[in-house]
């Protein structure tokens, strides 16, 4: 078992913004990241940054390189490929899939991931999470492609993709679009549009390297079945807290943090995308929870 002063689960920006909050205010620190690399989504981001002042990025690849040369960073020695598996609250014991440690403070900022939809496991025609409409669009053009989700993401990657494919298909699940009216402002009608209301897939098979999706519907005419070339899930996020259940929690799986970014206990703290949920995730707010959370920290350490 491994004693340490704050350890710090996740090393997306804002663990390793809560890391050079750290050497800022005199705290030693470990990090646990359970990939093989730093930086989270970052690597994923692949339109361009603008709203992280006081420089504009090309894309998170960009930033990620800036934020790595951090002098904090370079000498931070992360612990790559460990990922947190529980925490025992009476006892300041933190478990991951590697070791034990005994923390005096514990900063989880483990992020989010996508939601999956069961039945399209294993489909080849499936796009990856981190796929980018906006820089990639063309890999798609002259195709077909059914993009599910009806908020924000959703009607976002339908509007990029338009002007390339062949025919956009957008299965919502509800009778409205959750997206914000900007973006529904945005989804102006168009020959290669066809969105399919309360429509939801249960089956998934692939026939020349296409996908046959079976679709479910209240509604009369829409169809049973519907072929693409490609299918985009956008349907949100939630909360890496798996093993983390005895913390409060938001619907969706995001850890509810009070005004100081602590949550269920006084020594454990939630920043970032695991505590915000998708309506507020952002690389300003991540940054910003990491240095309220270390400041508070540090307030509560006795002076030596």
């Amino acid at each position: 078992m491994e004693r340490v002063q704050v350890l710090i689960a996740g090393g997306g920006i804002a663990g390793l913004s809560a890391a050079i909050w750290c050497e800022r205010l005199g705290l030693s620190c470990v990090l646990v990241e359970k990939g093989d690399r730093l930086g989270g989504q970052l690597s994923d981001i692949h339109n361009q940054i603008w709203d992280f002042p006081p420089r504009v990025y090309p894309d998170g690849a960009a930033l990620l390189d800036e934020l790595l040369a951090h002098r904090s960073i370079r000498a931070l020695r992360p612990r790559l490929g460990e990922a947190l598996r529980s925490v025992d609250l009476d006892e300041h014991l933190v478990h991951t899939d590697k070791a034990v440690y005994r923390a005096d403070y514990l900063i989880i900022a483990t992020g989010v991931r996508p939601n999956r939809i069961p039945a399209l496991a294993g489909c080849s025609r499936v796009l990856p999470p981190w796929f980018s409409t906006t820089s990639q669009g063309t890999a798609v053009a002259g195709q077909d492609v059914a993009v599910i989700g009806g908020g924000d993401r959703a009607v976002e990657s339908a509007c990029n993709l338009l002007p390339h494919v062949r025919s956009l298909y957008l299965l919502v699940r509800s009778d409205r679009l959750r997206a914000r009216p900007q973006w529904v402002e945005r989804l102006h009608p168009h020959p290669s549009l066809h969105v399919l209301w309360e429509t939801v897939v249960s089956g998934c098979q692939e026939q020349n390297g296409k996908a046959v999706l079976t679709l479910d519907s209240p509604r009369p005419g829409t169809p049973q079945t519907l072929v693409v070339d490609w299918v985009l899930p956008r349907i949100g996020v939630r909360g890496n807290i798996d093993g983390l259940g005895q913390l409060p929690a938001l619907e969706g799986g995001y850890l509810q943090a009070d005004v100081n970014q602590q949550v269920g206990a006084d020594w454990v703290y939630a920043i970032g995308d695991v505590a915000n949920g998708a309506a507020y995730a952002s690389l300003s707010l991540a940054v910003g929870q990491a240095m309220k959370a270390v400041k508070h920290i540090s307030l509560q350490v006795p002076s030596p």
